[in-house]
């Protein structure tokens, strides 16, 4: 089964909000679970398709990290479901910052991670 382009190219982001209309609709644990199922297969799709478009592949394994790769590779996600949860468990202004400090460093991640990858290593 071949899904259109647009569909395709989406499909996690539609999970990401699966998981969010889940979590904002229901306190039981079917809602939590259903929305952290969805939460992960985002994750997982996004980072798979990371791995398979990097247009630096040739320095990829040169690529020294402190944590291990799989553990490097999912540290934005995990922000931001750290970053979820906490808003979703408390209405403290100081907490509420820290959610709000951990989306921030998730998305600035997410988005050095994807300009490094999408371009092929210069000279300089």
């Amino acid at each position: 089964m071949v899904l259109p382009k647009v569909i395709y190219e989406n499909l996690p982001y539609l999970y990401f909000l699966l998981s969010g209309a889940l979590l904002a609709y229901g306190d039981s644990w079917y809602y939590i679970f259903s929305g952290a199922i969805f939460y992960i297969v985002a994750c997982v799709v996004l980072v798979t398709r990371s791995a398979h478009r990097r247009l630096d592949k040739q320095n990829y394994r040169a690529i020294k990290h402190a944590l291990p790769e799989l553990l490097y590779e999912y540290l934005p996600y995990t922000y931001g479901a750290i970053g979820i949860f906490i808003l979703m468990s408390t209405r403290q202004p100081i907490l509420q910052f820290v959610a709000f400090a951990l989306f921030v460093l998730a998305l600035r991640n997410l988005v050095c991670r994807r300009t490094n990858r999408s371009k092929a290593k210069g000279l300089f």
